[in-house]
């Protein structure tokens, strides 16, 4: 399997730069439209007066066509919020977590054992699978006591290389950004559809470093084949997990590593629906505020 790259497939790459700049274009169209609303409102040394001033300019002095503008910040404000307090109260009650599960026997012997890369590990003595990658600025690789015990140490070593892709590419970070993104802009659905895409991707790249590493696939395909008939798994919504939704794809490019893997870039009738979104938000833009 020398052939499968490290590398994004261009239409990929050129998926993610045009969400980048889907997302700075319709940040710049409704920051500049709060801003145009807001040199209207005359400044107050009282905070509430000005706030309220704020809040009947908006509603009377505008068009209502304006408000549709409005509603689409308040609705990408409200999503940012709720996913950074969500993201607070998962961190608070992963630590409760891990230090009621930690385990330190366990821990020496993996550290010893991979030394050399100078990975963060957290090892739990818990009878679940768990196998992934968290942290947004120093990424741990979480395992569990059952994944160690479950796999002899090639499969292991398979597991741990496929983390380290992750850990080495700051996966949980990226994924928190394109996740906040996917929900701010949920009103162009086809965001949520190219995010879904290079997770698939996260996927497929980690599996091929993990096959590099080892020489071979045979250990990370029967890691796979084992996942498939566990059924403690449980996804984890803080960080990278070993299993997702990507897994289908990840054992097509294992059975058939000579075919070429088609995955759906977006749904038309969401690309579709986010063009004509983007075209009311822009004929609004240009009529009200240029």
């Amino acid at each position: 399997m020398k052939y499968l790259t490290l590398r994004l497939p261009r239409q990929t790459k050129l998926a993610l730069i045009t969400l980048g700049i889907t997302g700075v274009l319709v940040i710049v169209l409704l920051g500049y439209n709060v801003l145009h609303q807001i040199q209207d409102v005359p400044i107050k040394s009282n905070l509430l007066k000005m706030i309220s001033a704020l809040v009947a300019d908006t509603f009377t002095n505008h068009i209502v066509w304006e408000l549709v503008l409005n509603a689409l910040v308040i609705f990408s404000l409200t999503a940012f919020g709720k996913n950074i307090i969500q993201q607070m109260r998962l961190y608070r009650s992963w630590n409760r977590y891990v230090n009621a599960y930690r385990d330190l026997e366990m821990f020496n012997s993996v550290v010893a054992k991979f030394k050399l890369e100078k990975i963060r590990f957290v090892i739990l003595n818990e009878t679940k699978m768990i196998a992934m990658t968290i942290g947004f600025l120093k990424p741990k690789i979480v395992l569990s006591s059952y994944v160690l015990e479950r796999f002899d140490e090639n499969e292991l070593e398979a597991i741990i290389y496929h983390e380290l892709y992750h850990y080495k590419s700051r996966h949980p970070l990226q994924l928190f950004i394109l996740n906040v993104v996917a929900d701010c802009l949920a009103f162009l659905p086809v965001v949520k559809e190219l995010v879904q895409h290079y997770k698939v991707w996260m996927e497929l790249l980690a599996d091929r470093y993990s096959i590099k590493r080892m020489g071979s696939e045979v250990p990370i395909s029967h890691v796979l084949l084992a996942v498939l008939k566990n059924e403690q798994l449980k996804n984890q919504a803080l960080g990278v997990h070993f299993a997702n939704e990507a897994i289908n794809y990840r054992l097509m490019q294992l059975i058939e590593p000579n075919k070429k893997i088609n995955i759906p870039l977006f749904n038309w009738k969401k690309l579709t629906a986010s063009l004509f979104m983007l075209q009311v938000m822009l004929s609004i833009f240009i009529y009200s505020c240029v």
